[in-house]
């Protein structure tokens, strides 16, 4: 009987701690409006286009082309090997 009222009260104690304390458990009378966005402007400058452009990767062959994956495959098939240790037959 003791053990079913501790663990009860410990129930009832973690309950309490988990509600927040200080807020109404109703929602507020008014609702305040909430105001409409403007309409996004989808128009850009034709230099910023052009600058845009120049300055991304176009083909394979920018920024060093597969330079950095076949690095970056390498030493994770390093790392692999190293530590998944000796494969018994």
């Amino acid at each position: 009987m003791n053990k079913t009222l501790f663990f009860f009260l410990v129930a009832v104690c973690v309950a309490s701690a988990l509600v927040q304390q200080g807020s109404p458990l109703r929602a507020p009378a008014a609702k305040v409006s909430m105001a409409r966005a403007t309409a996004p402007n989808m128009m850009i400058d034709t230099t910023t286009l052009d600058v845009v452009s120049q300055q991304l990767a176009a083909s394979s062959g920018d920024f060093g082309g597969y330079t950095i994956p076949i690095i970056g495959l390498g030493t994770l098939a390093a790392i692999i090997a190293l530590l998944a240790g000796p494969v018994e037959d």
